[in-house]
């Protein structure tokens, strides 16, 4: 079960996940052993913020290093099997370029999207949702309401 908190709400972070756009065009991944395009993200690591662990994985998985990034909603995710919970952070990241990716990356490449990709590890419906969440808070992100 996932719960959606406003962004700041929950405490101990441990995943964050960043939804990522260069030139009007959402940034995906390719990941090599899925083989199939995730957005950025990954595990808060000792000691980081979500913050610091959102430009992290961003540089990591897509070689962005150049990114304004909003935290935009908590979500807290229940197992329905057992008592396991993880409370992650999803951020929006503007780019202004685009570098190499490292080589230790897990992902193979970047591309960029008007739409999900058909070839999406998750729930392409609750990805789309979600960008037209984003969508809608934009102009109030950039500053233009």
């Amino acid at each position: 079960m996932v719960r959606e908190f406003p962004a700041g709400r929950l405490d101990n972070i441990r995943y964050v996940a960043i939804f990522t756009r260069y030139r009007g065009r959402w940034v995906y991944a390719f990941h090599r052993s899925r083989g199939s395009y995730e957005h950025p993200g990954g595990h808060v690591e000792r000691g980081e913020t979500a913050l610091e662990a959102a430009r992290r994985e961003l540089y990591e998985e897509t070689g962005i290093r150049d990114a304004v990034l909003t935290p935009m909603w908590d979500y807290e995710y229940t197992s329905n099997r057992s008592r396991y919970r993880n409370n992650g952070r999803v951020f929006f990241a503007e780019a202004s370029s685009v570098g190499e990716l490292p080589e230790c990356s897990e992902m193979s490449h970047i591309e960029f999207f008007d739409d999900v990709p058909d070839n999406f590890t998750y729930d392409p419906a609750k990805e789309r949702r979600d960008i037209r969440v984003i969508l809608r808070a934009l102009p109030v992100i950039s500053g233009q309401k």
